[in-house]
């Protein structure tokens, strides 16, 4: 789909969400301004504000409980038949708008998770996103004594289990991540993987 299109879709299924999400945002191809869209790339906190819950009533079903407004909302949506659910998950949906005929990947940051680091992932490229997350030792940007696991940067120790996070370093803006790997801000569309050997 040409990137003008998909944007004013992404527009359109970022705006019906909002009211259900602390913080919304569109990312992916259309964040880098490819010229053809696959699909669309969406990052959001959703509320998570208790829901109330439902009465059963004699002689009805008894009505489902949501963890959030935002799944509730997607639930809706769907019985509306505006869209189709592909893949479900607590973090990560896969949609197919059927209006639009284009897929949707929702990422969900929830705790632990930081959304400086999210939306480095889940601006990409993919490639971006690995070097991102991957040790200078390695050939990546991300300094060798940290980790990044569920989302998060923290201290990398050992166990029993192997390499894991310990502590929470925050990152509530993508500079955040980019300056901690020593990196000035790089427009999206001009992300690209500096792999060292």
């Amino acid at each position: 789909m040409r990137h003008a299109d998909a944007l004013m879709v992404a527009e359109g299924f970022v705006e019906r969400l909002r009211p259900v999400c602390t913080r919304i945002e569109i990312k992916g191809s259309l964040c880098r301004l490819k010229a053809e869209v696959k699909d669309i790339d969406i990052l959001a906190i959703p509320d998570l504000s208790p829901l109330p819950r439902p009465r059963a009533e004699f002689g009805k079903p008894i009505p489902k409980v949501y963890k959030t407004a935002l799944d509730k909302l997607l639930e809706e949506m769907a019985a509306e038949e505006v869209m189709v659910f592909k893949k479900g998950g607590d973090r990560y949906k896969q949609l197919w708008l059927k209006h639009a005929g284009i897929a949707v990947e929702l990422w969900l940051v929830l705790p632990p998770a930081q959304w400086g680091v999210q939306a480095v992932i889940r601006t990409g490229p993919a490639e971006f996103g690995h070097w991102m997350v991957t040790r200078k030792s390695k050939g990546g940007a991300l300094p060798d004594q940290f980790i990044v696991a569920d989302g998060v940067v923290g201290e990398r120790v050992f166990s029993l289990k192997g390499e894991v996070r310990r502590g929470e370093i925050p990152m509530p803006e993508e500079i955040d991540f980019l300056s901690f790997c020593d990196l000035n801000w790089i427009e999206p569309k001009d992300r690209v993987a500096r792999w060292k050997k």
